[in-house]
């Protein structure tokens, strides 16, 4: 990322806990520091004044420091979710985040009225919370928008958009599917102008090769890759350019038929070289598997008593029910039996990817069904080494992948002397197995401590919230 894409985000270096509070001491603990060096047992980790002071086998601890007995735990810097939507009642959310170990979102498309002010208690210390990236509303093709979103028709309305989101402070511009050609490189151009990166969607008139050597920074939910790598390209256009149904039942059926087509002619060496090119170019993915598994087997985990239920209200309980879920509702028996091979098929190629050095994310698309804040972004590190990355791997897809994304990585993702202190306390070795992210023991967010008891009641305090 430019020097000058980075500048927005320096805010969110700038809270902190007051100077002089006491220090913190974590003693005896296995330091996974993700710089590349094997885990370390046996480190006193200090952390003075939000800051990590050292990491030693032996170090004089601080008069008056709260110290912390993490003999045989094991300890990682603090956990991104690179997709989320704050919608809604976004605080609520934040103990969820904290509580497990996510001390860092990215929001794709929020009113900005909302997700700027967010922001700024969190930086300010008003709010306790993750560190916020905010793109601010996405950009859109012409005609009526939500709030979290700004119609553009044509590339001076992209440029236009640019500029007033540069003006609201966005950290990113996110383009999403109906914005036209001509003004998505538009947006493009002016983005760069104004030092912004653009993240998000690829509309659904630019192909990826495009979008990639245009400088788009991150590709969100692999962006078509199936129809990008298919040798039948002439009929999938045909099909995907065809009058729109009248019919809402004909939208899933023509999906179906459309998306078995790309998976049936799927080609290795097509992907391989587009691959290549997201490698060259530096195009990160954020291929945010926890949405598609819960698209895929809502019905079965409507049925399922999860305890994580107990933290969401119940009018969104019942909006996440497969008969009142916009995604769900209109399925056909097609549908559902191609979803379930494009899972299949999604885990593969993210595997593939990763094999190939493609960077990748991690983020969840929270504000869809059965994603649950926080929780879901465990979720996520679990299908990325169901794909295939090794857990350390995935564990970088939460931590330095983000740093280094954001341009952020000379002060987060890693635990070393001089870092600011967002980190996670485990009760097991989470690269042993990946699942062992959610055993969490404490969390450190900027410095402050949060220890098992008062992660509980920020846990209960939640589930009591969303009861009301």
């Amino acid at each position: 990322m430019k020097a000058t894409a980075v500048l927005p985000l320096l805010a969110l270096l700038a809270c902190g806990p007051a100077a002089g509070s006491p220090a913190l001491v974590l003693k005896g603990v296995t330091v996974i520091d993700m710089t590349g060096a094997a885990p370390r047992p046996g480190m006193t980790v200090v952390v003075r004044d939000g800051r990590i002071e050292s990491v030693a086998a032996e170090a004089s601890v601080p008069e008056g420091a709260r110290i912390v007995d993490a003999g045989g735990k094991f300890l990682i810097p603090g956990l991104w979710d690179m997709h989320v939507h704050l919608w809604g009642s976004p605080e609520r959310l934040f103990p969820l985040f904290l509580a497990n170990g996510v001390t860092g979102v990215r929001d794709m498309a929020s009113p900005a009225e909302q997700i700027f002010r967010l922001r700024e208690e969190v930086r300010s210390g008003k709010a306790l919370g993750p560190r916020i990236v905010a793109c601010g509303p996405q950009l859109d093709g012409p005609g009526p928008a939500p709030g979290h979103a700004i119609p553009v028709a044509n590339a001076e309305e992209a440029r236009q958009a640019v500029q007033s989101l540069k003006k609201m402070g966005a950290d990113c511009v996110k383009p999403h599917d109906r914005v036209p050609r001509d003004a998505y490189f538009a947006v493009v151009e002016e983005a760069k102008r104004a030092g912004l990166p653009v993240e998000g969607h690829v509309p659904n008139e630019v192909t990826l090769a495009e979008a990639s050597d245009a400088g788009q920074r991150s590709i969100e939910h692999l962006g078509g890759i199936f129809d990008a790598c298919s040798s039948a390209a002439a009929e999938i256009e045909r099909l995907k350019s065809a009058p729109p149904p009248k019919d809402p039942s004909e939208f899933p059926r023509r999906i179906a038929a459309r998306g078995t087509l790309a998976l049936d002619t799927y080609s290795p060496e097509i992907c391989g070289r587009l691959f290549a090119r997201f490698v060259r170019n530096g195009t990160w993915q954020v291929p945010t598997l926890a949405t598609t598994y819960g698209r895929t087997f809502i019905d079965d985990l409507s049925r399922r008593d999860d305890p994580r239920l107990r933290y969401i209200p119940k009018e969104q309980r019942e909006s996440w029910k497969p008969e009142n879920d916009f995604f769900a509702r209109f399925r056909t028996p097609e549908y559902v039996a191609y979803q379930k091979r494009y899972w299949a098929e999604t885990l593969k190629v993210v595997g593939a990817m990763h094999r190939a050095g493609v960077p990748i994310l991690a983020g969840t698309d929270l504000s869809l069904a059965y994603v649950y804040p926080g929780f879901s972004l465990h979720d996520e590190l679990a299908f990325l080494v169901e794909a295939g990355l090794p857990p350390l791997e995935a564990l970088k897809a939460a931590t330095i992948g983000p740093a280094r994304f954001l341009g952020l990585d000379g002060t987060l993702g890693t635990i070393e002397p001089g870092k600011i202190t967002d980190l996670v306390l485990l009760d097991a070795d989470p690269l042993a197995d990946i699942r062992n992210t959610r055993r969490i023991a404490g969390v450190v967010v900027n410095g402050r401590w949060l220890g098992p008891e008062e992660l509980k009641g920020m846990l209960d305090r939640a589930a009591a919230d969303a009861a009301r």
